[in-house]
């Protein structure tokens, strides 16, 4: 197995931020995006009690963390390093029917904060992508039934 070329690495990651920054996605909208995001998954009646039972009173260390992974996935800067998927492996009551309901939310917070029609289309492809991940790994795997 070859190790990858850190210039190609390197100019890879210069694209995507680039790409980011080009429709305006910057640190400063990570951050408006999960504490909106946050507050209306705190007030959903459905899913605010699952998020408070995991996170009780780590709400500012958890929305740090949601920060540094989106960023690490928008802006690829290396920033978040966890493992979110056993974290979400071991919560209890999950349905397809939560996740519906986040990409809604996320959806709805996206357009509230005034993110570009670019950046809402990247922004939901990601979030698309991790909620299949996540609904796979929790519903689907044989080694999780």
């Amino acid at each position: 197995m070859s190790t990858p070329n850190p210039i190609r690495a390197t100019e890879a990651r210069e694209a995507a931020r680039s790409a980011a920054s080009a429709m305006g996605i910057d640190a400063a909208l990570i951050s408006r995006l999960v504490d909106g995001f946050y507050a209306h998954v705190r007030a959903d009646a459905v899913l605010g009690p699952i998020f408070d039972g995991e996170i009780g009173d780590g709400w500012d260390e958890h929305l740090a963390k949601l920060k540094r992974f989106w960023s690490s996935i928008m802006l690829h800067d290396g920033s978040y390093s966890g493992r979110p998927m056993p974290v979400h492996m071991k919560l209890t009551g999950l349905t397809p029917q939560h996740f519906e309901t986040w990409l809604a939310l996320f959806e709805q917070t996206l357009g509230e904060i005034g993110a570009s029609e670019a950046a809402q289309a990247h922004f939901m492809d990601r979030a698309h992508r991790i909620a299949q991940s996540f609904q796979l790994n929790i519903f689907y795997n044989p080694k999780h039934g």
